[in-house]
């Protein structure tokens, strides 16, 4: 991420999706059974640009501060299911998702920036 030019990039390859039944075991993982990959996402391609100008936050009382700004995003994602039978969950059929390529993006919203929270406050 580059704030300043106005530009970000995020690409990842080959990331596991468990699926962990509730929001609240995704993040904390408070009582989460071992569960077995339910998904991968075996590519994700995101770019951000076009930021013009930065803007400002700071909210003390929310003890969060940053600087933000709005452009464009383009993204490409490759994702799969396992093939073969894992749990009842799984439907076993290897389904694959191949979205066009980030070229033919259409961005209606993108927002980079740098944040400060919590303890980081």
């Amino acid at each position: 991420m580059d704030l300043n030019d106005g530009t970000a990039s995020l690409h990842v390859e080959n990331v596991c999706v468990f699926d962990a039944f509730t929001v609240g075991n995704s993040i904390l993982g408070v009582n989460r059974p071992v569960n077995p990959v339910l998904g991968i996402i075996n590519s994700l391609h995101i770019e951000w640009s076009g930021v013009n100008t930065l803007e400002a936050a700071n909210e003390p009382v929310n003890q969060m501060r940053g600087t933000f700004g709005e452009g464009t995003a383009t993204i490409a994602v490759k994702a799969t299911t396992p093939r073969t039978m894992v749990t009842s969950l799984s439907n076993g059929h290897g389904f694959r998702f191949v979205s066009d390529p980030a070229s033919t993006s259409e961005s209606h919203f993108a927002l980079i920036g740098r944040e400060r929270n919590g303890v980081f406050f």
